[in-house]
């Protein structure tokens, strides 16, 4: 189930520590010419240029984001896994927030939603340590359109920034808000809710993804299919994920099985409206059907849909990555299934697709990088990137 609550911030804050792969080696913040140092016992802290300490070395870890930096100490334990204290330092290495927080999260608005150490509730400060919503909370996500995601007296429901209620805390189970509506639930089953905490889409589904180019990932158990904000559902769950990728495209992945059959069989089968109507979908998603090798159901199949269920592309794709979705244009990073070990290497490796099914390169590419927009080829001297634009014509990187 997707959610942006930050009651596990702390572990991916932990995993950022990558960044001190040599302890030893002064790591700069800001971008300027202060940096973050150890001592002789491994301890962090902040020293200018010239040596003068900014920061004392005293913390566990230290991690600058955009408001700051955030500090850590260990918690002192008497098992085997570390627990940890953090406080905040302002970017004038003032420090705002002693270590009484066992999570932070700096948003781009220029607060901090924290919790506190002794009761784990969570508020809202800024970067002076005003208050802003006060540690009532006992969970709280990131701002969306608007509204915070809250859980109080263990149900969920929305604030605004002045901390007065939007949506009663009602939910049993709720997400932030995408495209206007939010997952939520009352009796176990999830729908989706509008501003005014009003079902929009009943709850039918077991999970409940984002809307995203005005669709939603949902979920019967472990099948998938994807929802409009009308509520109607486009394909039967027969998929292991399905997503939009704008202009009315989807891109999945679905059992190996369901490879040479998926256009034909879309039309053919009901969509089911409650977790009984699954076992018509048995055949098609299960290892009951002995005529199917056990490797082929096991294999990767991806590709991209239409909302009239027609594949775009082709059904050879072992991979398929969005890269860019701007007006009426689409483009992929797509890479096809590898059939034996020779044609491994050369299987590997992606081209651009449009989305008209159209390949725009040939299988060059040895890696992508989605959220960059940037697609990396092996030459005889090296590797070459490459900046794509949305009609898939490459340049060289700023």
């Amino acid at each position: 189930m997707k959610t942006s609550l930050i009651c596990c911030f702390l572990i991916s804050s932990l995993i950022a520590f990558s960044q001190f792969e040599d302890e030893n080696k002064p790591v700069s913040v800001f971008g300027g010419t202060n940096a973050i140092t150890t001592n002789a016992a491994g301890q962090f802290g902040v020293k200018s240029i010239s040596g003068k300490e900014l920061i004392p070395c005293v913390y566990s870890r230290i991690i600058e984001n955009n408001l700051g930096l955030f500090v850590f100490k260990i918690n002192k334990s008497n098992g085997y896994e570390r627990s940890y204290s953090l406080g905040y330092y302002n970017k004038q290495f003032s420090q705002i927030l002693p270590c009484r927080y066992n999570s932070l999260l700096a948003l781009d608005e220029g607060y901090i939603i924290a919790s506190q150490n002794n009761d784990r509730k969570f508020g809202l400060v800024d970067t002076t340590g005003r208050i802003i919503i006060p540690f009532e909370y006992e969970e709280m996500a990131a701002p969306s359109e608007g509204l915070y995601l809250t859980k109080l007296k263990e149900k969920y429901g929305f604030i605004n920034k002045k901390n007065h209620i939007v949506i009663e805390h009602k939910f049993t189970y709720a997400s932030p808000f995408s495209e206007g509506l939010a997952a939520a639930s009352k009796n176990g089953l999830i729908g989706y809710i509008n501003r005014k905490g009003d079902f929009e889409i009943r709850e039918q589904f077991s999970s409940a993804d984002d809307f995203n180019y005005g669709y939603a990932q949902v979920f019967f158990h472990n099948q998938t299919s994807v929802v409009d904000k009308n509520g109607a559902i486009l394909f039967p769950f027969i998929f292991r994920s399905i997503r939009s990728a704008g202009n009315k495209q989807f891109i999945f992945e679905a059992s190996g099985n369901l490879r040479n059959t998926l256009t034909s069989t879309l039309p053919k089968l009901g969509i089911a409206q409650n977790p009984d109507e699954l076992g018509q979908y048995d055949s098609l998603v299960s290892s009951m059907d002995s005529e199917i090798d056990s490797e082929i159901l096991e294999e990767k199949f991806m590709g991209v849909l239409d909302i009239n269920g027609q594949l775009i592309g082709g059904n050879e794709f072992q991979q398929v990555i969005q890269l860019l979705s701007e007006g009426e244009n689409q483009l992929y990073a797509v890479r096809k299934r590898t059939k034996n070990e020779e044609s491994y290497n050369k299987g590997y490796n992606f081209a651009l697709m449009d989305g008209n099914g159209r390949l725009l390169t040939d299988f060059r590419f040895f890696e992508v990088k989605q959220d960059e927009k940037i697609v990396i080829e092996e030459v005889n001297t090296g590797f070459v990137s490459y900046r794509v634009d949305a009609h898939g014509k490459l340049s060289e990187p700023d």
